[in-house]
């Protein structure tokens, strides 16, 4: 069983490890590089040496809990003021920097600016159920349950120390999730022996759905995946009507985590429409051995993503304010605007929306973007090997961040007005998505604020 959820977890996944994952193509429009205006860019990149604000990165330490004044991010504070949520992203998932960095920004965030959930693009059960266990888990082992593998590192590890230690006293950090595409065996066991201290053969009927969730996935006969969808779907049914039957009981056995019950709720609603949905774009690319069918069931991911960081919001805690850790394809404010993207499975002018941009509109305009980029550099691949970040051509915008000259840095976007100073955010140009895919875009439409790091290292894996 562990060898068929591991593989059909990573097949769920694709679209999420992107272009790390898939070889890579070359574009037209991303390679042509947009030139600058020679007579305006020393005046840009005089804008950013003024403008960036240097911020610090903390570095790993094992065992320890960060300390920290926070001095540098005070800025931070008039920026957000009105903010409920604020999304971290980053170009690859593998930079020890760019964890790092993100891991200090939500204990700031979370310390003097009461943002009391973090949620990861990663499976909104497992990390709700490693939130429940841990008090049974070390934070190694709650990272390991409850995020991407990509995620699961050394410099990511302060922070889930970090969120055991808040859970002890009045000032919690609630670690949640909002991607919904597989399962995996930590989060299938906690769910079996949750149910079985109610109805033992409730606890089978969800092993044995949530295996098989897995297994239709890898179908390759539209016929039979349609019929197998239909049955499983009634066994999801009857599970929500279990768990709406016996939620008094339920919650009883969790009170570490009282939100557990209307989380799994969503979960096995989660599942209904990922079957009715994304599984048949899988489905459909087995058949016709064409990952274009991936790229359009990445739409409904990406939809599905943005309902439940909604339900989060608006039903699951409506009156805190949210952080959210994903890559920066999802993140951003409006990618269906890209010029030219690169989603994965290769470059795109016609790009979809992604979970940044269909948030209800309420939430959009209390939503600050952060993207992050690097100059230079290498980060971790998903096959475990270091990728260096290509050279950028003059105007790119890496090149125009350079000119900030702090190791880090933070560049306000959405309080800049347009001026000649800052018209390279709003004009197209290059960015590199995973540090070597040339991305065109207006910079300011995408993102609300920029990270810049000036050289990034490959994240340390856990095993």
């Amino acid at each position: 069983m562990k060898h068929k959820l591991q593989k059909w977890a990573i097949l769920g996944m694709i679209c999420m490890l992107g272009a790390s994952a898939l070889p890579i193509t070359n574009s037209a429009h991303a390679t042509a590089a947009i030139q600058p205006y020679k007579d305006e860019l020393a005046t840009w990149k005089q804008w950013v040496k003024q403008q960036a604000v240097p911020i610090r990165i903390q570095p790993y330490h094992p065992n320890s809990i960060l300390k920290d004044s926070f001095q540098d991010l005070q800025f931070l504070k008039p920026l957000l003021k009105d903010k409920r949520i604020v999304s971290l992203g980053e170009a690859s998932h593998g930079a020890s920097e760019y964890n790092s960095a993100k891991v200090r920004l939500v204990q700031f965030l979370h310390e003097e600016m009461q943002y009391d959930v973090i949620a990861f693009e990663s499976l909104l059960g497992d990390t709700s159920a490693a939130y429940a266990q841990l008090d049974a888990d070390s934070p190694e082992e709650t990272m390991n349950k409850a995020v991407y593998g990509v995620w699961q590192v050394k410099e990511n590890l302060p922070l889930f120390e970090y969120i055991a230690k808040c859970s002890k006293t009045d000032h919690p950090l609630i670690l949640t999730g909002f991607d919904m595409q597989a399962t995996t065996e930590p989060f299938i066991a906690f769910g079996k022996e949750w149910f079985n201290k109610v109805d033992p053969s409730q606890g089978h009927r969800l092993e044995e759905a949530e295996k098989r969730f897995l297994e239709v996935q890898s179908y390759n006969d539209m016929k039979k995946f349609r019929a197998a969808r239909e049955e499983l779907i009634q066994e999801y049914r009857a599970l929500q009507n279990f768990v709406t039957s016996n939620e008094v009981k339920l919650a009883s056995l969790v009170p570490q985590h009282t939100d557990m019950v209307p989380i799994m709720k969503r979960v096995l609603q989660n599942r209904i429409d990922v079957l009715d949905t994304y599984v048949e774009y899988m489905v459909q690319m087995w058949i016709d051995q064409d990952s274009k069918h991936v790229r359009e069931g990445s739409y409904f991911r990406d939809k599905m993503m943005a309902d439940n960081v909604a339900w989060l919001a608006e039903d699951m805690y409506p009156d805190k304010k949210i952080m959210l850790w994903g890559h920066n394809y999802h993140i951003r404010r409006h990618n269906s605007t890209m010029i030219t993207e690169h989603n994965g499975m290769g470059f795109a002018n016609d790009p979809y929306p992604t979970m940044g941009e269909m948030l209800p509109v309420k939430l959009q305009r209390q939503h600050y973007a952060i993207g992050l980029y690097a100059y230079e550099g290498s980060s971790l691949k998903n096959n475990n090997k270091s990728e260096a970040v290509l050279p950028h051509a003059t105007g790119n915008l890496e090149d125009i961040l350079h000119a900030s000259g702090h190791p880090a840095s933070f560049i306000d976007l959405e309080n800049a007005p347009l001026k000649k100073e800052t018209s390279w955010m709003y004009t197209p140009r290059v960015a590199k998505a995973w540090g070597v895919l040339d991305e065109v875009m207006v910079v300011r439409d995408q993102y609300d604020g920029l990270v810049f790091i000036q050289q990034i290292h490959p994240s340390k894996r856990i095993k």
